[in-house]
């Protein structure tokens, strides 16, 4: 169903529903009017006769002007007759005739009242002795509705009201309520026309806004400027939309994080494939010559050749041993087998220590910035294999005469120590890559007696135990190669 179609059925289903309420609800109102509002004027003025009978029934009759006051108040409020009159049916004080106020005012025993007789068609007497009565005055047929009681001995007070004007004050009120419920009709129909055409219309946007969630598309959103439950709705919405959308974003983040895993599979698969040819490579060439000199041996060669076939055996043999261990080292540090023991040491005089015994011997300047109270929070036999395999790395790139410095500098919690030689620079395409087991930066793949190309493999494994970064960058005159640790922590219990 298209837009405006659904739109306009929600309207109009919307309309006649609420039309048809309001209709009932004033045709309802009129009926009850019609059929109930004199009885319940007629109770309603019952219980007035009553209260104002008791007011009379507490006055005090020998202060007259206080008894005048009070019922004229009565009959000017309530538009009720109050009559006060003996036994014998004298009236003593009485509405009913304002005039003869004066008399009664003056206490004029020469003017005599009599109790008017009225012919009574229904009586309810209380138990309090108040008596109510329907009557119908004898002259003129009148009907009353009236309250009497005798208040003393010898007098009753009577209050009463012409049945008329119950009547007309009901037919009054009905004529009223009917032209206000007629008004509020018509108003209500007005205002049923807009409520539908605001309620409608964000309920047709919602169903295309969920149909375009059905097929994927979240782009669209609901604008309602209200704060009610079409509103709540609304957001409800458009927070859902959000949500799938995000969720739908995640799924496809996933997804790429799958080929992304599935790849970094492959290529440590290949990395696997390429780390045991290199240990086969690098073991090879060792075991070959083992093989090659120990057959010499075997074949009695002359003695001076037999001591230098022994050297080159063992030599080759404490070569492939160091291989093997730094192997298993480094397998270590990546399983994570080697626990941390963390403690705060001088990083200053390790390295001063390390770099004495690295450059031994070496045509190499070598200088110690670290200023001598440096502390650092790290493992200290880790710290030594990182700062031994830098330096090492620094001696066997350093040219002749060159220049070797190892600086420090902190920044919030963290030191960072930074190993600067002096000489060519790092190809910028193959800097990730001597992170790599087996990665040497030269070619020619000379082999020396102490570098596999596993150093910095561990240097990298010793970082991720201690959850610190290192790196490698070029500089004006050579490379530096960093490494960061915790500043030491106060050992306080």
């Amino acid at each position: 169903m298209k837009f405006k179609a659904l739109k306009k059925k929600l309207w109009f289903n919307i309309f006649v529903s609420i039309a048809a309420i309001f209709a009932v609800f004033v045709l309802v109102l009129a009926l009850s009017n019609v059929t109930f509002l004199v009885s319940f004027f007629s109770a309603k003025e019952k219980t007035a006769l009553k209260e104002q009978l008791e007011v009379v029934d507490d006055l005090d009759f020998d202060d007259a002007s206080a008894v005048i006051k009070t019922v004229s108040e009565i009959n000017e409020k309530y538009n009720f007759d109050v009559e006060i009159y003996t036994s014998s049916g004298r009236i003593l004080y009485t509405t009913h005739g304002g005039q003869m106020m004066d008399y009664f005012s003056l206490k004029n025993d020469k003017f005599v009242m009599t109790h008017e007789e009225m012919t009574p068609t229904k009586t309810e007497t209380l138990s309090d002795g108040v008596v109510f009565e329907t009557a119908v005055r004898k002259f003129d047929k009148s009907e009353y509705l009236l309250c009497r009681k005798q208040i003393e001995d010898n007098l009753f007070a009577e209050v009463r009201i012409q049945k008329q004007l119950i009547s007309n004050s009901a037919a009054i009120a009905n004529e009223f309520i009917i032209i206000i419920s007629v008004i509020c009709f018509l108003l209500s129909i007005i205002w049923v026309l807009i409520f539908a055409r605001q309620f409608s219309q964000p309920i047709a946007e919602m169903n295309e806004i969920t149909k375009d969630m059905a097929k994927l598309n979240f782009e669209r959103k609901l604008i309602v400027n209200r704060q009610d439950e079409i509103g709540q709705l609304a957001n409800s919405v458009n927070e859902l939309s959000a949500s799938l959308n995000t969720a739908l974003t995640d799924l496809k983040e996933t997804n790429a994080k799958l080929q992304s895993d599935i790849e970094l599979e492959r290529q440590l698969d290949v990395m696997r494939r390429g780390f045991v040819a290199n240990v086969s490579h690098e073991l090879k060439t060792p075991i070959s010559i083992i093989s090659g000199y120990a057959e010499g041996l075997k074949l009695n060669v002359n003695a001076e050749s037999k001591e230098e076939y022994c050297n080159i055996i063992i030599d080759e043999s404490r070569r492939m041993n160091r291989l093997v261990l730094s192997i298993l080292e480094l397998s270590r540090y990546e399983s994570g087998q080697i626990p941390l023991s963390l403690n705060n040491f001088n990083i200053s005089q390790l390295c001063g220590d390390m770099m004495s015994r690295v450059f031994a011997g070496k045509n190499i300047e070598y200088s110690n910035e670290i200023p001598p109270d440096t502390e650092i929070y790290a493992d200290p036999l880790q710290i030594e294999q990182v700062l031994k395999a830098y330096l090492e790395n620094a001696a066997s790139h350093a040219p002749d005469g060159g220049l070797v410095t190892v600086e420090s500098s902190i920044s919030g919690g963290t030191v960072r120590i930074s190993v600067f030689n002096t000489g060519s620079h790092i190809d910028e395409k193959i800097m990730p890559q001597i992170w790599q087991s087996f990665f040497r930066g030269d070619k020619s793949h000379k082999r020396e007696s102490s570098r596999f190309g596993l150093g910095l493999s561990i240097v990298t494994a010793i970082m991720k135990l201690h959850s610190h970064q290192c790196g490698v960058y070029n500089t004006d005159t050579g490379v530096c190669f960093w490494f960061e640790a915790d500043a030491p922590h106060n050992n306080t219990a």
